[in-house]
């Protein structure tokens, strides 16, 4: 009887290991940090995870952790997806986001300020981190940072979020947060002026550098220049332009080359370097004199260059 016994309970534990076994966790290991996004104010955020090994069984998302460093929040996945998982995408995001026009579906609804501005990472426990340069995470509503390939690093651009389904689209959340609008780049009387060195002795070469510390929101600069004959006929007046040298970036110094040539005949060429948000609006051009903006041809002020069609000048911040 006792040898009976024996037998009986070593197959009840090989029973129990084989019922055991298919509850296994499903796949999760081929999924990253594809996408990070949000606004000033942190009401509208997003994040996208994608299947990046192009395996159609990676189906366990539900229970995992995403992590952002350094504020330490957490917020755990809720939902698996169904097979196949082959290359697509998994859209989390707020339900501010979801309110936005243009905003695919989530396909699942996060808390708000998941993500801070002081963060510089975004972990999928534990297989994957995503991570950036402190204040590098843009905050103006519209770009985000993303990944163009596997394991590349998170790169600034117009954000693309993508859900399961596989719809996509772009989001502007720049009218929240207060901060989200757009900068001036600082004039001398708030933060370090503006700063021309002649890179060649003509001038067609010019060294630009000015102060990218004293404010925050830039997304992107770019610079306005005319002539002698474009400047306003009388003080307070509108300004015409030549042209301008569009995206030149958030990098101190910039080098211009070549300069533009006047056209009228008198030789001088009047310039200025503005913020803009790659979405059509540029920010505040300074003022003219103590309470007054200057003004281009276009709405509310703007240039018209650029692909630039309006412009914002509520953030005083720099002029």
């Amino acid at each position: 009887m006792r040898s009976v016994s024996r037998v009986l309970f070593s197959v009840g534990i090989l029973a129990i290991i084989f019922i055991a076994a298919p509850a296994t966790r499903a796949g999760s290991h081929t999924w990253d940090v594809w996408e990070v996004f949000t606004n000033a104010d942190g009401t509208v955020q997003f994040l996208e995870l994608k299947e990046t090994n192009n395996t159609p069984g990676e189906t366990g998302l539900g229970g995992h952790l995403m992590i952002a460093q350094p504020s330490g929040h957490t917020y755990t996945i809720q939902n698996s997806v169904v097979s196949p998982t082959t290359g697509k995408s998994y859209l989390m995001a707020t339900a501010a986001f979801a309110a936005l026009p243009g905003a695919p579906v989530p396909d699942e609804i996060m808390p708000a300020n998941f993500l801070a501005l002081t963060d510089t990472s975004c972990e999928y426990n534990p297989w994957d981190t995503a991570s950036w340069s402190a204040g590098a995470l843009p905050s103006d509503g519209i770009q985000s940072l993303s990944r163009a390939v596997t394991n590349g690093p998170l790169a600034p651009g117009v954000n693309s979020p993508k859900n399961y389904a596989g719809a996509t689209g772009t989001v502007d959340a720049s009218g929240g947060g207060g901060s989200s609008a757009l900068p001036g780049v600082p004039d001398g009387v708030t933060g370090s002026p503006l700063r021309v060195n002649k890179l060649t002795a003509d001038g067609s070469s010019l060294s630009l550098s000015w102060d990218l510390a004293f404010c925050s929101g830039e997304l992107d600069h770019q610079i306005l220049y005319g002539q002698k004959s474009n400047f306003p006929a009388v003080p307070g007046g509108t300004y015409a332009l030549l042209g301008g040298q569009c995206n030149i970036g958030t990098a101190s110094p910039y080098t211009w080359t070549p300069t533009p040539n006047a056209a009228d005949g008198k030789g001088l060429i009047w310039f200025l370097i503005v913020t803009e948000n790659n979405s059509g609006r540029e920010g505040p051009w300074g003022k003219w004199n103590a309470a007054s903006e200057r003004n281009g041809p276009g709405t509310n002020g703007a240039s018209n260059v650029c692909g630039v069609t309006d412009r914002d000048v509520s953030n005083v911040c720099g002029h």
